[in-house]
């Protein structure tokens, strides 16, 4: 169990009202949001400096300059500003699911399952992506992506276009003997595959333009396939405190400096329980999920926050925040937190495992609610047609 006394040493002069009120915010706070909060804490106060020697080098993206080739963290932003805060988050997920040539590797029911939305509007988001200054990414692959550059310029052409596609190994060994058995115009035909060559790109993404953007922790295996939990909180060891010898005894003056020393041991009080903190909340995580988090399952085991504020003493409304808008990065995946929870279902079972016994039934999409429900009892869950329903549109991600 962790303890507030753990994390506030007692020869320290903050009130536990002021932490408690500060805290609501940073522990609700991305990796960023926080870096944010830590620089301008650090502006405002003139006796706080970051330590730039104790940030690794990988990650001195927190600098206010953004590099302008930094398309991943630009497109976040500019989702950000206009996106309901659901839709941030499966945006969010959807990027995180991009490949280095930015490419978009998840399937639209899984992300569905994970981000419990509807498939038209991940279908909806995956268009805004698609189409952030018209480069395409988040389109499923190469060919996918070539149909959307020329649709974009206006020279689609669905008949050359399906011939160029099934013959691509043939063209690019300038092989066009296939024409001969193809009612096309040879002319034609290869001024089109010019025009693709000229006018389209590869890849949405090149590997070196993608920022780096890095979860709020990760989970990690060490040598002996034991977990090892990281939180991203590099800025936390950097902050650091520069002391003044005061020569004047005015008042008010020791007062501000004593105020300056005050809010720099606040805030690192504050960053450590929020680390010790998540840090606790995502070893409970590991140790419930593992076989999940392994890959030698397709459910999770019930979990959820009302259990993770019981095991960690916690508040309830205080795991709701540390767990708010935050990612990790698994053995399978980099996940929402919130995506690793599942609530009981019956007993002992879990929501996430009654939904994988309906998606494992043959044609469960075509079998009525009430006979599922039926079969389920068989196998000592007991859960009602309506129960069945709901999580049928879910799998089917209409709800």
């Amino acid at each position: 169990m962790i303890k507030l006394e753990n994390i506030i040493t007692n020869d320290l002069n903050i009130t536990l009202n002021s932490f408690l009120y500060n805290s609501i915010s940073l522990f609700k706070y991305s990796s960023d949001e926080l870096n944010d909060y830590i620089i301008n804490t650090c502006r405002d106060n003139p006796l706080i400096y970051i330590d730039e020697d104790k940030i690794p080098l990988t990650v001195l993206s927190y600098r206010n300059e953004i590099k302008s080739d930094d398309i991943l963290s630009e497109i976040l932003q500019h989702f950000n500003c206009f996106l309901l805060e659901k839709d941030q988050l499966t945006m969010k997920y959807i990027i995180y699911s991009l490949n280095s040539k930015g490419f978009l590797e998840a399937d639209t029911k899984e992300i569905c399952s994970i981000m419990h939305t509807t498939e038209n509007n991940v279908e909806h988001l995956i268009n805004l992506l698609q189409n952030y200054e018209n480069r395409g990414i988040g389109c499923k692959n190469i060919v996918n992506f070539l149909s959307f550059q020329l649709k974009h310029k206006k020279i689609y052409n669905n008949y050359l276009f399906s011939i160029f596609i099934s013959h691509m190994d043939d063209i690019q060994k300038q092989n066009y003997s296939f024409l001969k058995s193809i009612d096309v115009n040879e002319t034609d035909f290869l001024s089109y595959v010019d025009l693709i060559k000229n006018s389209c790109e590869l890849f949405p993404v090149n590997g070196e333009d993608t920022s780096y953007l890095t979860p709020e922790a990760s989970i990690l295996l060490d040598d002996n396939n034991n977990f090892v939990i990281q939180v991203h909180d590099y800025l936390l060891e950097s902050v650091t405190f520069e002391p003044i010898n005061l020569t004047t005894a005015e008042n008010s003056f020791t007062r501000k400096v004593e105020s300056y020393k005050n809010d720099y041991e606040e805030l690192v009080s504050i960053l450590n329980a929020r680390k010790v903190y998540l840090a606790d909340i995502l070893t409970i995580i590991a140790n419930i999920q593992t076989d999940y988090l392994m890959g030698n399952t397709s459910f999770l085991n019930t979990l959820d926050q009302n259990m993770l504020a019981e095991y960690t003493s916690l508040s309830p409304a205080t795991i709701s925040r540390l767990l708010h808008n935050k990612f990790i990065a698994t053995p399978r995946g980099i996940y929402p937190i919130k995506s690793l929870l599942s609530k009981k279902c019956y007993k002992n079972t879990s929501v996430s495992y009654v939904m994988y016994l309906i998606k494992n039934l043959d044609d469960f999409e075509n079998i009525p609610d009430n006979k599922i429900s039926a079969m389920l009892n068989e196998q000592g869950i007991s859960i009602s047609r309506r129960t069945v329903n709901k999580y049928k549109n879910q799998l089917l991600g209409k709800i």
